[in-house]
């Protein structure tokens, strides 16, 4: 079996068994994501047709509605069934941010089905894995204080994979700052994951969205993660039982041993 036909077999599984309802892929472009027959999709991305068919050389692209992945800003609560996104995130200046707003979206009980690239399998091998304190940072202010260290990463890392080509460390400043101050004309993968590191990433959004993890599975060079919307009350609880915790570590209570 192929690489492709491993990643098909396992998208045409998670989709059988997760997708159904009414939802949104983010993204597609010329792959879209399989669904099963009943499933109801409807496609976004940030270009148009045209400028799809010319980023993907093919005509066989789904573009649908102009639509911000990292908000969803059009898109109502709790709204959807599903929401799909595969090789998406990673060119996301607020990866946890895009995970708040998709479980949003979501129905209680929905699906959000994240596809992720392995970094140990991709051009991102020989950079730097984005980190939790990263992704939180990145969420405090949308990405903006790390936009330009993905660019440079980029330029450093990746570009002498893709072209054999090596700048300066100069010009790779100097590229960096321009793409930043141009963001987001110029698309780059901000972050990077292995497939332990972007569940560490899923553990600490757990915090600020009502959702759990239900299934994982690799294929090839790609993470398949899904993801399903749990109740406000029970994440709320979650949150008070968390915020207690913080409470008695700061003054050394961490059980009943202190009390008389």
């Amino acid at each position: 079996m192929t690489d492709e036909e491993a990643i098909a077999a396992v998208r045409a599984k998670l989709s059988r068994r997760f997708i159904s309802g009414r939802g949104l892929e983010i993204g597609a472009g010329a792959r879209p994501f399989p669904v099963p027959p009943g499933a109801q999709v409807s496609y976004g991305d940030m270009r148009d047709r045209a400028a799809l068919q010319s980023y993907f050389k093919t005509d066989a692209v789904q573009s649908g509605r102009e639509i911000d992945a990292q908000t969803l800003a059009a898109i109502a609560d709790a709204s959807l069934d599903f929401v799909i996104s595969a090789h998406v995130i990673e060119h996301l200046r607020d990866p946890i941010g895009a995970i708040v707003n998709a479980i949003r979206v979501l129905k209680r009980g929905g699906i959000h089905l994240l596809v992720v690239p392995e970094m140990r399998r991709t051009f991102d091998r020989d950079r730097p894995e984005t980190t939790v304190a990263h992704a939180l940072a990145d969420f405090r202010d949308g990405g903006v204080g790390t936009c330009r260290a993905g660019y440079e990463e980029h330029l450093r890392y990746v570009h002498p994979i893709l072209t054999g080509q090596r700048y300066s460390e100069v010009e790779i400043q100097r590229q960096a700052t321009e793409a930043a101050r141009l963001w987001p004309k110029y698309g780059a993968h901000f972050h990077a994951w292995t497939r332990a590191g972007f569940e560490a990433l899923l553990q600490t959004a757990r915090d600020f969205a009502p959702f759990r993890r239900i299934q994982a599975v690799s294929a090839a060079n790609e993470n398949l993660f899904v993801l399903r919307k749990t109740s406000l009350a029970s994440f709320r609880i979650r949150q008070f039982r968390r915020r207690l915790t913080v409470r008695f570590s700061t003054h050394g209570i961490t059980d009943g041993s202190h009390c008389s």
